[in-house]
């Protein structure tokens, strides 16, 4: 070893070990890697974080609100008699189908909520992982591998290469993954959100406004007029029956308008409901798959180097 490759060792020693001094060091640590940069781009990524977070908790609200209100409906049946014919109609039936679909909806919005809090936690784990772990171990191979001797079978040197790319790759995957999602669902979902979630709270008002409690007080009057009818004589009587019969007639036709809007409303509920999963899945869910499987990917190019750091010995 000459002594220029002497003074050039003990130079990156010095480098290196400085670097590895100020990074155990909390006082100096905090200056060099929580700089104005590295806080920006983590509370960027919060902000996007959270906002989605915000979203799914106000959609898993609204929709076991309607939830709930179809629970109502299919809790309720009306009898009606008009002509002496009994008629049975239960509007909840019309809804089984979307009551089905918010069920599973909920189930997609509970796991996009836990992928969410799971990014959110990442966001502020990475930055202990990548500089007080990962960091440290390539500082500490790279000063190790400065005066390997080239007999040694491993490459400690290569090894804090890769440490070092990997704690970089790792301090910044979760924003850029929570930037990505941002501008994805600026670009392409958000309007298809927005118009989902109105249409989806303007059905649950429409569906509040179904309510057949006004049809059932308008049963319960004309059952009393038939008692008080009971008293008059036979004509009085004849007369409180037909019109009874008509009065009911047109309850009947009200309540089959009812159901038929809430048939027409099921339909529409359907495609609004399939809207906001596919808004929420690709946002939450499939969006951050692709990029850790990209992570991933990326990970085993680094690593398919380590073929590498076996030097084949004379």
């Amino acid at each position: 070893m000459t002594m220029h490759d002497t003074r050039k060792k003990i130079v990156w020693s010095a480098i290196i070990l400085t670097l590895l001094v100020l990074t155990i060091i909390p006082a100096t640590r905090t200056p060099l890697f929580e700089r104005h940069f590295f806080q920006t781009a983590d509370t960027k990524a919060t902000a996007y974080i959270d906002q989605s977070l915000k979203n799914a908790g106000a959609a898993f609200l609204l929709a076991r609100g309607f939830n709930a209100v179809v629970s109502v409906f299919q809790e309720s049946e009306l009898q009606l008699e008009p002509a002496g014919v009994g008629v049975s109609l239960a509007l909840g039936q019309a809804l089984d189908p979307i009551n089905d679909l918010v069920e599973r909806f909920s189930w997609v919005m509970l796991a996009s909520l836990t992928s969410l809090g799971i990014q959110k936690f990442l966001i502020e784990i990475t930055p202990f992982l990548s500089i007080q772990v990962l960091l440290l171990l390539a500082l500490s191979a790279l000063l190790a591998g400065v005066w390997q001797t080239n007999r040694s079978p491993i490459d400690l040197s290569q090894i804090g290469r890769i440490l070092l790319l990997s704690a970089i790759v790792l301090r910044f995957a979760v924003p850029t993954m929570a930037f990505l999602n941002h501008q994805v669902y600026e670009t392409f979902l958000a309007e298809r959100h927005d118009q989902s979630v109105a249409r989806l709270d303007r059905s649950t008002r429409m569906l509040e406004s179904y309510a057949l409690d006004d049809t059932a007080e308008q049963v319960g009057a004309q059952q009393e007029g038939d008692n008080a009818g009971e008293r008059q004589g036979w004509f009085g009587h004849a007369q409180e029956t037909l019109s009874q019969a008509i009065e009911q007639g047109k309850v009947f036709f009200d309540v089959k308008t009812k159901f038929a809007a809430v048939k027409r409303l099921t339909q529409e509920m359907v495609d609004t409901v399939i809207d906001l999963i596919v808004v929420f899945t690709l946002n939450t869910i499939v969006l951050p798959l692709i990029f850790l499987w990209g992570i991933f990917k990326l990970g085993r190019l680094i690593c398919g180097k380590g073929r590498h750091l076996v030097k084949k010995t004379d």
